[in-house]
């Protein structure tokens, strides 16, 4: 009886040792499993068309193809696509170069009280121009201008904008991917721009995006949109200026003759919602605000921003009595974007007829 436990026991103690060695987080002289990095990884998109002087955020555009994350991802031998160098292009630092830029440390909301309140939320931190983020993302800052980037889009040239490669990493190894391609816009500081997006010349003339309801002083003929011929026989243009480079919003409304109308004379518009400004200033020429910048701060649907949040929007509007004691609205309406930080003003030229604004008796 005693042989046979003896035995049991010297059957059970090499399973217990083989228990202990299956249970350690890995047996002698055996490797721990090496993470995955795909060869299939790579861009989705190879050909980056952004616009200087905005925030520009290519999401969604890397497949990982299931390898290991977390994945890092760095930009490396950016050079100029000029076809030199059999066609490798010669070296450029345009890109990589290291300026402020503005970056949020809190989010944005809409409901910020003041500018100082605005700029608590973010500060100036130091990036390159142009640098990759994790997940694959490329970003161009907005502190990238027509000066610091020199190559831009070029009517009938093919060589324009840079190449640069992709260094990806993860615990599994390096890769880099070559041969991607950044060709930038020149800087178009608003929109609508009435300006081409590669000469720079200017195209079009900037219409309202709402003009209804509203007669001319003379002739009681409906103003109105005029998308022919440019826009040169609309009924209002919409002029950009920038006259410093402060923070403030101005609006001017002029008749034929570029004299002045009196905002107030637009009685049925929501002046204090009008803008996330602030320090309104109503005057008989103007209405201004001070404002943080760009417009808007962010992609982010407020009661100061079309639907999507990607623009701001503003109503002018006003309300009299027609014939027969009818009460007529007039609306005048712009959604738009600034990009670039100044002392902005915004003019609304009546070209042909003021609006009539008086009751009819």
């Amino acid at each position: 009886m005693h042989k046979i436990n003896k035995y049991r026991y010297l059957l059970i103690l090499p399973l217990v040792a083989l228990s202990l060695l299956c249970g350690c987080k890995k047996w002698y002289g055996v490797p721990d499993d090496k993470d995955f990095l795909s060869e299939q990884a790579n861009f989705t998109t190879t050909l980056f068309q952004p616009v200087i002087g905005r925030l520009n955020l290519f999401s969604g555009v890397f497949n990982t193809d299931n390898s290991t994350q977390p994945m890092s991802f760095k930009i490396v031998n950016v050079r100029a696509n000029d076809g030199t160098n059999n066609g490798v292009g010669t070296p450029s630092n345009d890109l990589t170069q290291v300026v402020p830029t503005l970056v949020w440390t809190s989010a944005y909301t809409g409901s910020e009280a003041s500018v100082a309140e605005i700029e608590a939320k973010r500060h100036l931190e130091n990036h390159p121009l142009f640098e990759a983020r994790g997940g694959g993302q490329l970003i161009l800052w907005p502190s990238a201008t027509d000066s610091l980037v020199s190559r831009l889009q070029a009517t009938g040239s093919t060589a324009a904008g840079y190449l640069f490669d992709v260094q990806v990493s993860n615990t599994g190894g390096t890769r880099t991917l070559t041969n991607l391609r950044i060709n930038p816009y020149r800087a178009r500081p608003y929109e609508p721009s009435n300006r081409d997006a590669v000469t720079g010349m200017q195209t079009d003339s900037i219409l309202p995006s709402v003009l209804t309801g509203m007669l001319g002083v003379t002739s009681r003929n409906v103003l109105g949109n005029n998308t022919g011929n440019h826009g040169a026989s609309s009924s209002v243009w919409v002029r950009f200026k920038r006259n410093g480079g402060g923070n403030s919003l101005t609006f001017k409304f002029l008749d034929a003759n570029k004299n002045p109308i009196n905002p107030a004379l637009f009685n049925n518009t929501k002046w204090a919602t009008l803008v996330h400004g602030f320090n309104m200033q109503m005057t008989n020429q103007y209405v201004r605000y001070d404002v943080a910048y760009p417009i808007p701060l962010a992609t982010l649907p407020t009661k100061y921003t079309t639907n999507d949040g990607s623009q701001a929007t503003v109503l002018f509007s006003y309300t009299r009595l027609g014939f027969n004691g009818v009460r007529e609205v007039g609306n005048m309406g712009l959604n738009f974007s600034i990009f670039r930080q100044g002392d902005w003003e915004i003019d609304f030229q009546f070209r042909t007829e003021t609006p009539r604004f008086q009751d009819e008796f």
